[in-house]
């Protein structure tokens, strides 16, 4: 697709104003930086194998042409235009906004290619054009990738008129949706610095993981068609948003309504984007690009005084570090035994917040316990809120027990890949006779940083819904799901944190193991649910349980250096 929208590229030259070497110069620009989408990691496909040469764009814009097919057929589906418009306005608002903060945070922020093209003698006019033209191209890539099945589906359906209209509305929409971004960038730049930018873009992309992950699984169950089929009724408030600016303005052409209200909603659906447009060019646009460039000069000048601060204390002959307390250090103060594993278990939880990769797997994984109370919890013949209501006469509470075992489980194997695995060389120079305190620490910090708040939070569910009659079945959860932890840490291969590369080869496997650990807790919610009203027998069993634990742990922290793979 990049050939041919280059191809019309060098048609426009007379259009874009600029022409001899600057314009050469910023096809090179141009092409290069198309070049590098091609080979870039993008945030659907961060978890698959890569392999050398293959086109992850095309990939990505593949997907999201297979989803926009998708969600286009809905045309067909429902009878209601309006509600199909409002939709369909709504996914496209919501994919270009979410696309432009994951994925294209990668070129909206990333400078470094400045280095190369500032050393070269490229005039300044290339370079700004390449840029805007490279967003340009960038955008309608992914703006026919999403919208594509929806237009060839309005098309059919609706005829010449209302497709073109749907057309014009959706390009309207990305518009919209770029002057947010750019509007929201700014806002953050405003508050934060470059690192934490990076870091609320991760969380964007968690956030998106979890709304698909979710989605797919939840959508189909909570959905109603029939409701979706009945007229759309729109109240004051729902004027003020763009997606129903645009279902009524192609709601006017296709009926061929132009009363007050729908001439006024295409006035404000074609004003207000190009008006936000004209400000984006004008003045946003621009000052992101001050902020960057600030941004860039205060992390230089940044790392010159970090040097400088180190050559003085060097200098003389010390370096201080921080003696301020914190929550791992506390618990690790309190749960490790000795310095190694405690300095594992500071480590691996200081990590664990710090690496993209953990928190773009392991937090996902989280959102599976609000699939899972959904399809566990609260089934029954009813809706949800009739469900809800009976929850006190079943014993369903036992579910809202193990859950958190079911996904935090998959911490003991994602805490052994790392993008930075070469560092792992400081675990095998380190004067060691046994590693296993290593391990421990690790499987310590996932359990006391993730099980322990997420448990907290699920007791506090069940007292709230079953009272206290499920105080001892709460205390006996707590030790058999610690039982079960350190049982999965024990069967587990055993690899050293952060010691081995994330790609598919290694990662195979994950799936039969989830399995596996879904299957033994499932066992465990068998067995309690056998032990329930039993109150003295469960209480009594705690303390054994808690024993059984504290061998598997010290299993654990005598592994010898044989039993270690790498």
């Amino acid at each position: 697709m990049e050939k041919l929208l280059l191809h019309i590229l060098r048609l426009m030259k007379p259009l874009l104003g600029i022409g001899g070497s600057d314009f050469d110069q910023m096809m090179v620009i141009v092409e290069t930086k198309l070049l590098m989408d091609k080979r870039r990691v993008y945030m659907n496909w961060r978890n698959s194998q890569q392999k050398e040469g293959r086109n992850q764009m095309s990939r990505v814009l593949l997907f999201y042409f297979v989803i926009g097919i998708l969600m286009g057929s809905s045309l067909y589906v429902l009878d209601n235009f309006l509600t199909v418009m409002v939709f369909m306005h709504a996914y496209f608002l919501f994919m270009m906004a979410m696309t432009l903060i994951t994925d294209f945070s990668s070129v909206l922020l990333d400078t470094t290619d400045n280095l190369i093209i500032f050393s070269r003698p490229v005039s300044s006019k290339a370079v700004f054009m390449a840029r805007m033209v490279h967003i340009l191209i960038y955008l309608l890539q992914f703006t026919i990738a999403i919208g594509a099945g929806g237009w060839i589906f309005a098309f059919l359906k609706y005829g010449m008129v209302s497709g073109f209209v749907f057309l014009s509305t959706s390009i309207l929409t990305v518009l919209l949706a770029v002057f947010l971004t750019y509007f929201l960038y700014l806002g953050i730049f405003r508050f934060s610095n470059e690192q934490r930018v990076k870091d609320i873009v991760t969380y964007f992309q968690i956030g998106m993981t979890i709304f698909f992950t979710l989605g797919f699984q939840l959508f189909p169950r909570m959905i109603n068609m029939v409701d979706i089929r009945h007229a759309v009724e729109f109240r004051g408030w729902a004027f003020v948003l763009p997606p129903v600016w645009m279902s009524l303005t192609n709601e006017a052409f296709l009926n061929r309504n132009f009363d007050s209200l729908h001439v006024w909603m295409i006035c404000i659906s074609v004003i207000v984007p190009l008006l936000s447009f004209r400000i984006l060019n004008r003045f946003l646009a621009p000052l992101f690009v001050r902020k960057l460039s600030i941004l860039q000069n205060d992390r230089s000048s940044l790392i010159g005084r970090t040097d400088k601060g180190l050559g003085e204390e060097q200098s003389h002959g010390s370096i201080s570090t921080g003696s301020r307390s914190t929550i791992s250090s506390l618990f690790s103060s309190l749960v490790c035994k000795g310095f190694v594993e405690g300095a594992s278990f500071e480590t691996t939880w200081m990590m664990t917040s710090r690496d993209k990769g953990f928190r773009m797997q392991f937090y996902p994984g989280l959102a599976y316990i609000l699939m899972f109370f959904l399809v566990f919890v609260l089934k029954g013949k009813g809706d949800i809120m009739a469900n809800w209501h009976d929850l006190p006469g079943t014993q369903n509470f036992l579910w809202l027990i193990y859950l958190p075992m079911m996904t935090i489980s998959s911490g003991i194997t994602l805490i052994s890949f790392n993008e930075h695995f070469n560092a792992s060389w400081i675990f095998h120079s380190s004067p060691l006779s046994s590693p296993g305190s290593i391990i421990a620490g690790a499987a310590k910090s996932i359990f006391f940083k993730y099980f322990i708040p997420v448990y907290m939070i699920m007791c506090a569910l069940c007292l709230f819904i079953w009272g206290t009659e499920v105080v001892d079945d709460l205390v006996f959860g707590f030790f058999c799901n610690g039982l079960c932890y350190t049982f999965f840490v024990n069967v587990s291969d055993h690899y050293l944190p952060f010691s081995r590369q994330p790609n598919v080869r290694q990662q195979s496997g994950r799936f039969a193991k989830a399995m596996i650990q879904l299957m033994v807790v499932s066992l465990l919610v068998g067995v309690h649910y056998l032990l329930i009203g039993r109150s003295i027998l469960l209480l009594a069993l705690a303390p054994v349980m808690a024993i059984i634990m504290l061998y598997f742990i010290h299993r654990i922290q005598t592994l010898p250096w044989s039993a270690i793979k790498i």
